[in-house]
């Protein structure tokens, strides 16, 4: 087990692409704090946890309310003494146009997206500098590395995602904290269901834009998240890994990207 005797933090834990790398975690030693605004569905997580043998523990955090991190971080620091890995998982998105956004409704996202991060990683940085180890890594997206449509807030909240996570590589490096991100691609979770059931994108135009003709599972990032937190990538921080089955890659005109070759 890679993460034996290891603290790792991942916020957004209660579903989707969290509960996955939380998941991961466990299976591979690691304690897991189990953050999620849904405290029912961050404690549902961590007893799937426990019940697979497991450590856990799950914290109800609003994390962009910067007074709710203060009580998470002390919490840590009373039960544990130590933060060894934080995923920043958190996002959300709005999807309208930019003329029909309010002032409330950017900040929102905002403050989910890339003010959760700050102050996160600013209270384990605390933590981790003084121990002059620990990993970090931020969930961005295939959309902070170009523009969609009805998604400005989202996107260009992504993109911040990916210069946090550089620049914060650079200012931790010599003090042994390694930074870096993965950027989903389309992914099969909750919310992507709901997103195919409510119309907003279809499915099938989805898989056949993807060069592997399949979309993601979140066990799929949480294994690149695992590989960036173990001593394997001991060498790697500031980057940006895209695990999107060659999603971002692909540029060209045609509606479907690959072909089967039949090879004598």
């Amino acid at each position: 087990m890679q993460f034996a005797n290891r603290v790792a933090l991942v916020t957004g834990a209660g579903n989707g692409i969290g509960r996955g790398i939380a998941i991961g975690f466990a299976r591979e030693g690691a304690t897991v704090i189990v953050v999620d605004i849904d405290g029912s569905a961050a404690e549902a997580v961590c007893d799937q946890i426990k019940l697979s043998g497991g450590k856990a523990v799950w914290h109800q955090t609003d994390v962009s309310c910067s007074d709710q991190i203060d009580e998470l971080f002390q919490f840590i620091k009373q039960e544990f003494g130590a933060l060894d890995i934080l995923i920043n998982n958190v996002g959300s998105t709005i999807r309208k146009p930019i003329v029909s956004f309010t002032e409330e409704e950017w900040d929102f996202v905002f403050d989910t997206n890339i003010k959760s991060m700050f102050l996160c990683a600013k209270q384990a940085g605390l933590m981790m500098l003084k121990c002059g180890k620990g990993a970090v890594v931020n969930i961005s997206s295939i959309h902070g590395l170009g523009g969609i449509s009805r998604r400005l807030p989202y996107s260009t909240s992504k993109t911040a995602v990916e210069s946090f996570t550089k620049t914060l590589a650079c200012e931790w490096a010599l003090d042994g904290v390694r930074v870096n991100c993965v950027s989903p691609g389309y992914i099969m979770t909750e919310a992507m269901r709901e997103t195919f059931a409510q119309g907003v994108l279809n499915q099938e135009d989805m898989i056949r834009r993807t060069p592997q003709a399949r979309l993601g599972a979140p066990e799929d990032i949480a294994e690149a998240v695992l590989f960036l937190c173990s001593d394997k990538a001991s060498f790697i921080t500031g980057a940006v890994l895209q695990v999107d089955g060659g999603y971002a890659a692909y540029h060209g005109p045609e509606p479907i990207p690959s072909f089967h070759h039949e090879l004598e």
